[in-house]
């Protein structure tokens, strides 16, 4: 299971674009408060339109992380729309580092939101800032209209550990709709939105991984534990190697971890763990 943990903060938000501009009056704050069904409100480009029209979203922070989960939720853009993601290293000039060279398009999910998930390379060199390059390229088509408005409900960007997990992973749905029946039987109640949950045993490991630092990043179980308290957003992928990248838009979840379980001691120096997460969702695309 990848986990992908701390998104740098603050991260400050500025467009590119002729005609690019804001229209909610958060300046992008909202893509960072954890709440992805709180979007940002953005206008699209202006002038003619074609394929190689480009929007970009560049967020930059203070202290280099090297990223590995970067992802877009609750957008409103068209399934299809391509973007590609370019980012900087403290001593570059610009965008230069990978530039246009992760790319994915945007995916609707079952529950009618619609995400871009990108699993990176792992071991990438520290950045201090990400561009999301938006380009008016649906399938091949120059499908968004000029001065149209879309939104964004949260962006991602963070180191991830990797973290081996049993077989018997389980995947479910929480629906808190609440149901009543009137007194012919008829069914009526309050909908609200549902959200995913995972449940999953770790892999039985050494005290290397437990606390002695022996995950990606000099991470250990104890120190990612630490950086997932008190309803901390986080990124679960339960599996992210050998898939296509439709199953990885349909199993990234953008979440919390209910219930970090008790690291348990199998036998001699070995342990294992089990995690209980619960994705925070995106409001539905309308």
């Amino acid at each position: 299971m990848l986990i992908s943990y701390t998104r740098p903060k603050p991260i400050a938000w500025s467009l590119i674009g002729a005609g690019a501009d804001f229209i909610s009056d958060d300046a992008g704050g909202n893509l960072t408060n954890g709440r992805p069904a709180d979007v940002s409100r953005f206008q699209w480009l202006s002038g003619a339109q074609t394929t190689a029209s480009v929007f970009t979203l560049r967020g930059t922070w203070g202290t280099a992380v090297a990223p590995w989960v970067v992802g877009l939720v609750g957008l409103t853009l068209p399934p299809g729309t391509l973007i590609t993601l370019a980012f900087r290293r403290p001593a570059d000039a610009g965008y230069t580092y990978l530039a246009d060279v992760p790319s994915q398009r945007v995916t609707q999910l079952p529950d009618g939101s619609r995400c871009a998930w990108f699993v990176l390379d792992a071991g990438l060199d520290p950045v201090i800032g990400v561009e999301y390059r938006i380009a008016n390229d649906v399938d091949g088509a120059a499908s968004i209209a000029a001065d149209s408005t879309f939104d964004v409900g949260e962006a991602w960007v963070g180191p991830a550990v990797d973290v081996p997990h049993e077989t018997g992973w389980s995947r479910g749905i929480t629906d808190p709709t609440t149901l009543r029946r009137s007194k012919g039987s008829q069914i009526f109640g309050r909908e609200q939105r549902a959200w995913r949950t995972l449940q999953v045993r770790l892999s039985v490991t050494t005290v290397d991984e437990v606390a002695g630092g022996g995950l990606a990043n000099g991470q250990d179980w104890e120190s990612v534990e630490a950086q997932l308290r008190s309803g901390s957003l986080c990124v679960a992928i339960p599996r992210w190697s050998g898939i296509t990248a439709d199953y990885l838009q349909r199993t990234a979840l953008l979440a919390v971890a209910t219930q970090q379980g008790a690291v348990q001691n199998v036998a001699g120096a070995l342990y294992g763990r089990d995690y209980s997460i619960e994705e925070v969702p995106a409001a539905e695309a309308s």
